[in-house]
């Protein structure tokens, strides 16, 4: 009973936090940009982590590099839910690559826009050249950029990687620091077939097991490779190997997979 009071009592701070730091977010949002431009990626990042706060637990973050990272890179990651774009832009300060459909999220779509998100129709061709010219801009003025290889959320199995973020960083001489993100609910949190925004969300609050891990690995630099289609190539074959180390269950074969590395519990 004072078990499940403490719960609801905890989940309504929770909630009240988030509406408070959202309510906030937003407002500052619609204002002008060149007014907001300076400060706006550090609201989202506050934003991103009270959602993280309400959702209920923080993610586990494995350093599996040799320090210091790179001041500026091209971060990758898999892409298997939406909880993705939450964990990563709380951690990073990055300039984030979204599909469109985000922009019309609502509240959340307008605060990703104000904080300088570069959004593309992956179907069409014009706005995939338009993104990649964004991405380079975003990187000549200092940034960092967040691009997902596989070019959108297709669940928790690897699908092929695009070229994009690899001719970027083979143009541009910028290495790329590539991050797996695994979830130990991975049914709960992947994005499935028949999700949409609310009914992922739904699962996420409602897991069991909230504990979420993002697995950091060293930079890889482009000059390591004649050409960004190798490049692509190797990277992959990382992410596979990855996958499966870190999965917890193997879908071809259903064994369990032993999960190793320390964590780090990040408050």
């Amino acid at each position: 009973m004072f078990y499940t009071l403490f719960k609801t009592i905890l989940f309504i701070f929770r909630l009240i936090d988030l509406v408070i730091i959202t309510i906030f977010v937003f407002s500052i949002s619609l204002l002008p940009k060149f007014l907001i431009k300076p400060f706006m990626p550090k609201l989202f990042r506050l934003f991103c982590w009270s959602f993280i706060r309400f959702l209920g637990k923080s993610p586990h973050i494995h350093e599996n590099f040799t320090p210091p990272l790179p001041k500026q890179y091209i971060l990758i990651s898999n892409h298997p839910s939406g909880y993705d774009l939450l964990m990563i832009n709380a951690l990073f300060s990055v300039k984030p690559l979204a599909q469109s459909g985000v922009r019309k999220w609502f509240i959340v779509g307008r605060i990703a826009e104000a904080t300088g998100t570069v959004f593309v129709e992956r179907d069409k061709k014009d706005s995939r050249n338009a993104a990649k010219d964004a991405c380079l801009k975003a990187l000549d003025a200092g940034h960092s950029v967040l691009i997902y290889p596989e070019g959108g959320c297709y669940g928790r199995d690897l699908t092929p990687f695009k070229l994009g973020a690899f001719d970027i960083s083979h143009r541009t001489g910028i290495p790329i620091l590539p991050v797996y993100l695994q979830y130990e609910a991975e049914n709960s949190y992947e994005w499935g077939w028949e999700d949409n925004l609310p009914r992922h969300l739904f699962k996420m609050i409602t897991a069991i097991n909230k504990h979420t891990h993002c697995h950091i690995f060293n930079p890889i630099y482009p000059q390591n490779f004649n050409d960004a289609k190798s490049y692509q190539e190797y990277v992959y074959s990382l992410y596979k190997n990855w996958q499966q180390r870190f999965k917890l269950i193997d879908t071809e074969e259903n064994e369990s997979v032993s999960y190793t590395g320390t964590s780090l519990q990040n408050s």
